[in-house]
C-alpha cells in the first residue's frame, strides 16, 4: 500500500541558506528583509561569505572590496542594506572562481628555503620567477642525483 504524501503544511519551512541570501541581494532587494527572517535564517547569513560570492561579479569587485572593510563593524541587517544600495537588481549567475595555486614538493620548498635563507612562503614566489634550469642548478649544489632531482620537481 503506498504511503500517503505529506502535505506541505505539515513540514516546517526550510531555513534559508547562503545562496538564498545572495539571490535576495541580487533580485528582490527588500529593505525589510532581515525583519522577516527567522533566527535560523539569520544564522546562515555571513557578511564575509556574501561578499566573497558577490565579488565573483567583475563589475562589483571594487565596490565589494570597499564595503567589506565594514563587514565586521556593521550588523548583518545594516550590511544587507548597504549591499542592496549598490548591487544591480537583476537575476545573475557568476561561477565561483577557485584559486589555481601550484602544488610543490614540501622537501623542495625546505631545500630552497635553506638555500635562500628565507621562509617557505617567500620561496613560493621565487619558484614562480626561477626557471626550471635555475631550480635544477640549486638542487645540484646540494648533491642530489638526477633521479632525486626529478622526484623533487614532481608535485
Amino acid at each position: 500500500m503506498p504511503r500517503p504524501k505529506k502535505s506541505t503544511e505539515d513540514s516546517a519551512p526550510k531555513a534559508k541558506g547562503l545562496f538564498d541570501h545572495i539571490n535576495h541581494v541580487r533580485e528582490k532587494q527588500d529593505p525589510d528583509y532581515f525583519d522577516k527572517l527567522s533566527d535560523a535564517d539569520k544564522k546562515s547569513w555571513s557578511n564575509f561569505m556574501v561578499c566573497r560570492f558577490l565579488s565573483m561579479q567583475p563589475e562589483l569587485i571594487d565596490a565589494v572590496n570597499q564595503v567589506q572593510k565594514y563587514s565586521g563593524v556593521l550588523s548583518p541587517k545594516d550590511f544587507y542594506k548597504v549591499l542592496i544600495a549598490f548591487v544591480p537588481k537583476r537575476r545573475a549567475f557568476y561561477p565561483y572562481i577557485k584559486s589555481k595555486s601550484e602544488k610543490h614538493n614540501p622537501q623542495l620548498l625546505r631545500l630552497l628555503s635553506t638555500h635562500f635563507q628565507d621562509s617557505e612562503r617567500n620561496v613560493l614566489e621565487y619558484i614562480s620567477i626561477l626557471t626550471k634550469d635555475d631550480v635544477v642548478s640549486i638542487i645540484g649544489k646540494y648533491g642530489y642525483t638526477e633521479k632525486q632531482t626529478k622526484e623533487l620537481l614532481e608535485a
